[in-house]
């Protein structure tokens, strides 16, 4: 799996690429098990330095065969905005790929379903 992460009107530290890795990448990667997977992420600071809530996290993920999945969410900061997207996201790649696997076992008798 690829991983692109960029920060947009904010310096992208140590230990918030850390932090994304460990809180949103390494979660998701148990759903994304091929090479060809990409995920993209880009950290936003929305009004800079005037404040508010304005760090926003967005998270593209593209799997062979798949849809592109995109979640965004805004906090008041970076680190709750990626709990937010991991949330999210998880879910959103779980119902993806069941609904994937409904499919593929549409029409096999019962006893041979994966």
């Amino acid at each position: 799996m690829k991983v692109l992460m960029r920060g947009v009107h904010l310096q992208l530290t140590d230990s918030l690429r850390d932090y994304a890795t460990r809180h949103l990448v390494d979660p998701i990667a148990k759903f994304i098990d091929d090479e060809a997977s990409e995920v993209d992420i880009s950290l936003v600071d929305i009004n800079g330095s005037k404040g508010g809530v304005d760090q926003e996290c967005r998270v593209t993920v593209r799997m062979a065969g798949f849809s592109s999945i995109h979640v965004t969410e805004t906090a008041e900061t970076m680190f709750q905005a990626i709990d937010s997207v991991r949330d999210r996201l998880e879910n959103t790649i779980k119902r993806t790929v069941e609904k994937r696997r409904e499919i593929s076992n549409d029409g096999l008798p019962q006893d041979v379903r994966f």
